[in-house]
């Protein structure tokens, strides 16, 4: 099984991968399917709000890609934005409540990677980053 989607940057957006994710989960009955919802919603979040940031109208796109074979599930989100410089990727991963700078942004590549197998970010080019995430859903 894989499908892709390309999305504009936006709230329907949201909304439209969560239902496809409830959808899919439920179609191949996928164990962990909250969990794995959660993830995917957190990271086409993050997407649309760094294409927003970076003020990038909506010809560019999100992809997102599904793939699954008996073992794993694995998601990949590229977004336009250039996302994390490479030096401040393990730092996006940590989350401390006792940080004085915390606030109610910033937690969800925390949650995300205490949910799945294996994380990993790529800089797929100058301006396109990608996050992508799998998931043991086989034996």
């Amino acid at each position: 099984m894989d499908f892709t989607l390309n999305l504009v940057p936006n709230q329907q957006a949201i909304y439209f991968v969560d239902e496809t994710m409830t959808s899919y989960t439920n179609l191949y009955n996928i164990p962990s399917k909250k969990e794995l919802c959660f993830v995917v919603h957190e990271l086409v979040i993050n997407a649309v709000e760094a294409m927003n940031h970076a003020n990038l109208n909506e010809v560019e796109k999100i992809q997102v890609h599904v793939s699954q074979d008996e073992e794993l599930v694995k998601v990949t989100v590229i977004d336009q934005a250039k996302g994390i410089p490479e030096k401040d990727w393990e730092k996006f991963l940590q989350f401390d409540l006792e940080d004085p700078t915390y606030s109610d942004r910033g937690r969800g590549l925390f949650f995300v990677k205490n949910m799945v197998d294996e994380i990993w970010f790529e800089n797929v080019s100058d301006t396109k980053f990608l996050v992508g995430i799998s998931k043991k859903i086989g034996a």
